[in-house]
C-alpha cells in the first residue's frame, strides 16, 4: 500500500510556505493536541503555523491559505491600513469557523490562495483572534 500523501493544493501551499520561510507543522506533541477541537491553527510571528492534525487535507488547505493570508497582513503595532491585524504578541488563532465570502481583508487574499493553488471552495477565510498575554 502506498504511503499517504498529502491533496495537491495542500502539498503547493506547504511548498509556498517553504519558500517564504514559514515553517508548517501539526500542533501536536508527546502529551498530546495543542488545540482544541474549535480552533484551527496558530500563526506565531509570521514564521511558524502549527495546523490542528485533526484536519482533513480539504480543510486543512484552506486553513493553511488563510494562515498564510494572516502572515501578510499581520504586524505588531498599529499601521493604520484597512485590513491589516494588529497582533502585538505575534500569535493569532484561527478557528474552524469559515467566513462566508469576505470582500476584504485576510480572508479574501485567502481565498485567492486557496484558488491559485488548486482549491475549489466557496470560502478559504476562517474567523481569528489575536492572543492577547498579559
Amino acid at each position: 500500500m502506498p504511503a499517504l500523501t498529502p491533496s495537491a493544493p495542500l502539498a503547493r501551499l506547504h511548498s509556498t510556505a517553504t519558500h517564504l520561510g514559514i515553517i508548517v507543522l501539526d500542533a501536536v506533541d508527546d502529551d498530546g493536541p495543542w488545540l482544541d477541537d474549535d480552533s484551527a491553527a496558530i500563526v506565531a510571528c509570521g514564521v511558524l503555523i502549527a495546523i490542528n492534525p485533526g484536519l482533513d487535507d480539504g480543510l486543512r488547505a484552506d486553513v493553511l491559505a488563510m494562515a498564510l493570508a494572516v502572515t501578510w497582513f499581520a504586524s505588531p503595532r498599529e499601521t493604520g491600513h484597512t485590513g491589516d491585524i494588529t497582533a502585538a504578541s505575534g500569535f493569532i488563532l484561527i478557528s474552524r469557523t469559515r467566513v462566508a465570502g469576505p470582500l476584504h481583508g485576510p480572508g479574501k487574499l485567502a481565498a485567492v490562495i486557496a484558488s491559485q493553488h488548486g482549491r475549489d471552495t466557496a470560502s478559504a477565510a476562517f474567523e481569528y483572534t489575536v492572543a492577547v498575554f498579559e
